[in-house]
């Protein structure tokens, strides 16, 4: 899978050279407030014309890959301006490395089953799931997301709930995911995760308005929804989309208008409350590693604008149900993988390349997501007298 993705990277370095990739909205964002014209930030215009002057004119974009990003991540970007862009694209995927190296180290701390492997084997095999290659072509964000999730994860283990609220609220940038994280854990008895949530998200939003001004920052929400739904100004179609939204609207017929946004509304919702009811059946600190986990996977199903590549924060699942796996005392193999059975389609690189470049129908990776959801859920409600203990 390692070498089925740098290949693929290598066949496409050109391209990348050229600006094709999703990082050209942030070099496109930092440039922008280093030339101190944060209040235009999100100006279509200004960001087509900066975009001209590093990438040139690109015939299959008839306007800017646009920022859509929050105000506050963008001065993140700004030092790495003073780069040329292909360099800029190498400077921040070499920073995404060092941070699943932190990741790893990071987890060692709470999953036993990572001491024995070391931090560069944990990075390879991250770099092998396709949601993190994903991210590292397109030279974007989402692993910086899976950083701050692991640092909140730490802190919820140690009880520290404030403090997890804190980090979650830094990872802001991506909030359709991170919010119905929030509310999962307040749901689910973890209340203080709220006051470190809200003075953080507090600070951003004061840093933000500073950025770009009141106006623009109240402009944001609807800038945002317009270029989702709005492929020709750079949203995703939904067929390109492997959450709900996608299942259910990206295919033509009937299904493709409202009554699909119904439709994904609707299923959203149900799958949301089914995970506030499990979790909640156990809300014990013995399976936060699971909690977390069923969190992290209903938070891509049922955000809005799920990408590929935002699935890296899938990382974390993967590795708290297999250390569960491993730890559990049911006997067979089979038995004991039961969890991890759903994830296997998602680990296979070749059919990722298929579903984007040949069908097309990521979407179709919910329906894994789904069953995923369904176990981990299950699986929290089991009665704790049958629940996972270390083997010897």
């Amino acid at each position: 899978m390692l070498w089925l993705n740098l290949l693929f990277f290598f066949r496409t370095r050109e391209g990348i050279k050229r600006g094709y990739p999703d990082f050209t909205i942030f070099y496109t964002a930092g440039t922008i407030l280093r030339e101190g014209l944060g209040r235009q930030l999100y100006s279509r215009d200004l960001q087509y014309k900066v975009q001209e002057r590093f990438a040139g004119h690109i015939a299959f974009r008839r306007g800017p890959l646009p920022y859509n990003h929050p105000p506050f991540e963008a001065p993140l970007f700004v030092p790495l301006t003073l780069l040329p862009y292909p360099q800029a694209f190498a400077a921040w995927d070499l920073m995404n490395v060092v941070a699943l190296f932190g990741v790893s180290l990071l987890l060692r701390r709470s999953v036993g089953a990572l001491r024995s492997i070391p931090p560069w084997k944990f990075v390879i095999g991250s770099i092998a799931f396709n949601p993190v290659f994903a991210c590292l072509f397109q030279g974007q964000d989402s692993i910086l997301m899976l950083l701050f999730c692991t640092l909140s994860f730490n802190a919820l283990k140690r009880k520290a709930d404030v403090l997890g609220g804190c980090w979650l609220a830094l990872a802001m940038f991506k909030f359709q995911f991170i919010v119905p994280i929030v509310l999962l854990l307040v749901i689910w008895r973890r209340r203080r995760v709220t006051l470190g949530f809200g003075a953080v998200a507090l600070v951003l939003v004061f840093i933000s308005v500073g950025l770009v001004g009141m106006g623009s920052l109240l402009r944001y929400p609807g800038y945002v929804l317009q270029i989702a739904k709005t492929p020709s100004l750079g949203g995703v179609p939904p067929k390109f989309l492997p959450n709900l939204h996608g299942l259910a609207t990206g295919w033509p017929g009937p299904l493709s208008g409202t009554a699909g946004v119904a439709l994904a509304a609707l299923v959203s919702i149900m799958v949301f409350v089914f995970a506030a009811r499990e979790g909640l059946a156990s809300a014990r600190s013995a399976k936060i590693e699971l909690q977390f986990s069923l969190a992290i996977v209903v938070s891509g199903l049922i955000a809005w604008q799920t990408n590929q590549h935002d699935l890296s924060l899938l990382v974390l699942p993967l590795v708290f149900v297999a250390d569960h796996c491993l730890h559990s005392t049911t006997q067979g193999l089979v038995k004991r993988f039961d969890l991890l059975l759903p994830t296997l389609p998602l680990l296979i690189s070749p059919l990722w390349l298929v579903l984007w470049l040949v069908i097309p129908g990521v979407n179709l990776m919910a329906i894994p997501l789904l069953w995923w959801t369904w176990k981990i859920g299950k699986e929290l409600s089991r009665d704790p007298g049958i629940a996972a203990c270390p083997v010897r």
